[in-house]
This record gives C-alpha cells, structure tokens and sequence, in this order.
C-alpha cells in the first residue's frame, strides 16, 4: 500500500475514532451521570500524560518549552482557552443534546476562522470562501430551527454551548502555530491537556461527584481516553503530514458523518430529514474552505 493511501486511511480512522469518542462520552454522562466539566478535568488529565508519552518515544523535545518563560505563558493561554474550554464546551453541547449535533454545530469552526480573518484583514472573502460562510449559516439554521425561524428544535443551552465550542475550536486551531512549530504538534498538545485539566482541579477538590460506576461505563470510559484522544491524534498527524492539511480537512468530515450514524444505531438518536440536509450543509462549507485554501496554496 502506498504512502498516500496509507495517509488516508489514517485520517479517516481518526476521524472515525473521533466521531466515536463523542458518543462515547454521550453515553457516559447519560448512563453515568457523570457532570460534564468532571469528565473534561479526568479526561485531559490522562489523556495528557499519555499523549506526552507518546512524544518521547517519538524523539520530540518534550521538556523545551519549559526553558522558555514566554512561551510558557503562550502554552497556559492555550492550555485554558484551547485544550479546557474546547472541551468543555463540546462536552456540555453533547450533553444538552446530542453528539452528533454537538459535533455538527462544532464543524462552524472554518467558517468563524475565514470570517475573523476577513475581518481583521479588511478584505472582503472571495467568492468560493463566501458560498461556504452563507452554506454553513443555512447548514445551522435547518439544523437548528427545522426550517421553523419561530421555534428552536434544540434547547438554548445546546446552542449555546454548540456554537460556543464552534468558536472554542476556531481559537484552538489558530493560536498555536508557532509553539507548534518550535516544539511539535504531540508536546504542546500533551501540556495544554495536562494543563487544562490541572486548572479544573481546584473546583473539584475535596470532593468528588456522585456517578455510576460498572463494568460498561469503566470500558467506555477508556475507549475515550485511549482511543478517543490519544490515538486520534497520532493518526490523524501521521495522514495529514503525508496528504497535505486541505485534503485531511476534508476527510475529517468522516467525524460528524460517523457520530451522527453512531448515534442513530447505538443511542437510538433520530436524526430528520431537517437535520441530515443541515449536516450536509455545514460539511460542504468545510470542502469548499479546503479547496479555496488549496488552490491558494498551488496559486
């Protein structure tokens, strides 16, 4: 098998695996009643480790950035408003929801970077970036409304959280360039998890929640960590640093596809004609961003 192929495949498992963990952590908060903000401090404390782990033994400099006083308080800033509220506000959107809507709303994130970018430059977006900012916007109102501007078919708070975890993305994506490129993708991405659970653990100390505990939830619990975090990551780097990040931008849209079909067969999620055309929707605008960034890329 080529190295091509192989780079797909390895963008689309991970964004399969993604797709997963959102339901995963669905089923974990329903069946447990486990709070949402306790199960982004647990997760970001061991998914953290394990991901740093995973850099040593890929020869990264994991203790570099260490060294460096600003860039310590560029990696805290990250560790708060990326790795923490990122997960935060998507695990909230899930739990006033659904997964796959939570997941779905949170696919906006291109359309707020070409916009917030468009705003600072003072430069209207081009054409193809334009249909795809309008085509997400519909994507949310079906996928919102039904159809029905009068009327909401999720709760406020999933809409707010959704939309909000949208925006949490968008910042998460477009901070860290330049740490990642001093100190590898694995290394800040390790430390922002660690870190941004370590903040949480003040709200929680001394006391833990009252959740359901069994052999299915403890299972679940660490096919999220593991395979939900650590091993999406190390995928989807391994692909896109083969096909390029336009093409595994697109191939990402596997995540809400596989969350939404999840859904539906494991959760009993109903998911409306409404729903699939806005899912469609959003999906596109993200293939059109990818090709518009493409064609600048080979301009």
């Amino acid at each position: 098998m080529g190295s091509t192929k192989k780079g797909i495949l390895s963008v689309l498992a991970a964004a399969i695996l993604w797709g997963s963990s959102g339901v995963c952590a669905q089923y974990i908060i329903e069946q447990g009643q486990v709070p949402s903000p306790f199960l982004t401090m647990t997760r970001l404390l061991l998914a953290g480790p394990i991901l740093l782990v995973i850099a040593l033994v890929h020869g990264d400099k994991v203790f570099a950035i260490l060294k460096n006083r600003k860039d310590i308080i560029r990696l805290l800033v990250f560790s708060l408003f990326g790795a923490m509220i990122v997960q935060l506000t998507f695990l909230l959107a899930i739990e006033h929801s659904n997964a796959a809507t939570a997941t779905i709303l949170q696919f906006l994130s291109p359309s707020i970077i070409v916009t917030w970018f468009a705003l600072v430059r003072k430069k209207r977006p081009g054409g193809v970036l334009l249909v795809a900012i309008i085509t997400s916007l519909a994507g949310m109102f079906l996928l919102v409304t039904h159809g029905d501007p009068t009327s909401l078919s999720v709760s406020h708070a999933a809409l707010f959280w959704g939309i909000a975890s949208a925006f949490a993305a968008a910042f998460y994506v477009t901070y860290p360039p330049k740490l990642i490129s001093r100190y590898g993708t694995l290394p800040i991405v390790g430390w922002s998890m660690l870190l941004g659970g370590l903040m949480m653990v003040p709200f929680y100390a001394g006391k833990t929640p009252d959740f359901v505990v069994n052999l299915r939830l403890s299972l679940a619990y660490l096919y999220l960590v593991l395979f939900g975090t650590a091993l999406t990551f190390s995928l989807y780097l391994k692909g896109a640093q083969v096909i390029g990040g336009s093409k595994a931008s697109v191939l990402s849209c596997a995540e809400p596809l596989s969350s939404a079909l999840l859904s539906l067969l494991l959760l009993g999620v109903v998911f409306t004609f409404h729903d699939w055309v806005g899912t469609f929707l959003i999906l596109s605008s993200v293939v059109l961003i990818s090709m518009d960034s493409r064609r600048s890329l080979s301009a």
